[in-house]
């Protein structure tokens, strides 16, 4: 059953203005359902300008506060009635309960197992590309339920903060795709992949393993990686260091060939950067107690060096400053020394271990 509404109403409803309306009807536009009645009060020709109304559409905008229960509602005997008597409370909690977010149908099945081009599938993305569809996804089914219960489009899009443009994209993938169509492919044909050849790869890591060791050139490698294609491949070498040849690559493509070998290698990587030392206080765990270790006094001493958290001023100068606590520490018997000291460096050190030894 369809049902009528005032001008002002309507425009409410209809989240418009009351002169859009008017102009609606002046130019017989399609856009709205109207008529006009006789006016008891009169007015302006004596007649009353009146708008369909679907239950549905009265249904949203009484729960979107656009109408009260006092609205004025004709029905399609030009009589009036009630809200009350359209809708009960148990309609308003059911289109309530059909907008929340727990009742997202987010499980539909896709269309495709696969995408055709980049052939993947989606539980072996990563967690971030899965989560950014999954709330594509989920902007989809909340608009798609908004416009059911009888929102417009456009109130819809504005509640879930998303433009028009967006979501046709959103539907239109999922439709052809399932999930698999929401997700952002940029790069992803790229990925673990190089134009180094076999033996360029291999002679890369050989280098960088080998002289990885504080700051490595880069451009010197690929100039040789070039001076070594000249045996390998044929290549003119001469006519490259003379720049009339092309390069093979860029010093950019050796680069992320480094960094996307090494991204999940960061063992091997720390030892060729940093050394074997380093990898083992960052990687190993520890080792327990360190007294099971020694069974005697004097095997090992422990020598720490921390600014205390404290100001204290010097005697002579009256100057605040920072102490730094020095301590030696026996690690069998956990006997120690410790001092303060203006400044840690190799002086106090000593000093602090002819006290220890004393």
């Amino acid at each position: 059953m369809s049902y009528f509404l005032e001008t002002k109403e309507a425009a409410q409803t209809f989240n418009v203005s009351t002169g859009a309306l008017r102009l609606a009807v002046s130019r017989n536009s399609n856009k709205y359902e109207w008529l006009k009645v006789d006016n008891e009060k009169g007015g302006r020709g004596g007649k009353k300008l009146l708008f369909k109304i679907s239950k549905d559409e009265l249904l949203t905008a009484f729960n979107q506060e656009l109408i009260s229960k006092n609205t004025l509602i004709f029905n399609e005997k030009m009589q009036k009635v009630k809200l009350s008597e359209i809708i009960t409370t148990d309609n308003l909690k059911t289109t309530n309960n059909s907008l929340k977010t727990s009742n997202l149908n987010l499980t539909e099945p896709k269309i495709d197992n696969d995408l055709a081009v980049l052939n993947i599938k989606f539980e072996n993305l990563s967690d971030e590309i899965k989560n950014n569809a999954r709330e594509k996804l989920k902007s989809l089914k909340q608009v798609e339920k908004y416009i059911e219960g009888g929102l417009k489009q456009k109130r819809a899009l504005e509640l879930c903060g998303i433009s028009k443009i967006e979501i046709f994209r959103i539907r239109k993938a999922y439709k052809e795709n399932g999930i698999l169509g929401l997700i952002d492919t940029r790069g992803l044909h790229r990925k673990d992949k190089t134009k180094l050849s076999a033996w360029m790869q291999e002679y890369a890591l050989r280098e960088y393993r080998t002289f990885g060791a504080g700051g490595f050139n880069f451009t010197e490698l690929w100039w040789q990686i070039h001076k070594e294609a000249a045996t390998k491949e044929n290549y003119d070498f001469i006519g490259f260091d003379l720049g009339e040849v092309k390069p093979l690559f860029s010093v950019k493509t050796l680069q992320n060939f480094i960094k996307n070998y090494y991204k999940d290698k960061p063992l091997e990587h720390c030892i060729i950067t940093q050394g074997l030392d380093r990898a083992k206080s960052k990687f190993l765990p520890a080792q327990g107690n360190q007294r099971e270790l020694y069974d005697m006094k004097n095997m090992c001493w422990q020598i720490d060096s921390s600014p205390a958290d404290i100001i204290v001023r010097d005697d002579e100068t009256l100057e605040p400053f920072r102490p730094h606590i020095l301590s030696v520490v026996d690690v069998f018997s956990g006997m120690g020394v410790a001092t303060l000291v203006s400044k840690s460096n190799s002086l106090s050190l000593t000093r602090l271990l002819w006290k220890a030894i004393d």
